[in-house]
């Protein structure tokens, strides 16, 4: 099973693609358990495209 500090990279990815394109993130989790808003908030600076989470 990937570790999550596996996927820290990809999170970065994300957050910084978000950035250079002035898309605002929201996620809905259910099974992950807000795995993945987790990971996407570990990344310094995130609080500029991170908009919310929810997990149902």
């Amino acid at each position: 099973m990937t570790q999550w500090i596996d996927l820290l990279p990809k999170a970065e990815s994300v957050v910084a693609d978000a950035r250079k394109n002035g898309i605002i993130i929201a996620t809905a989790e259910s099974c992950t358990g807000g795995l993945v808003a987790g990971l996407l908030t570990e990344v310094p600076g995130s609080s500029a495209v991170i908009d919310r989470g929810f997990v149902t």
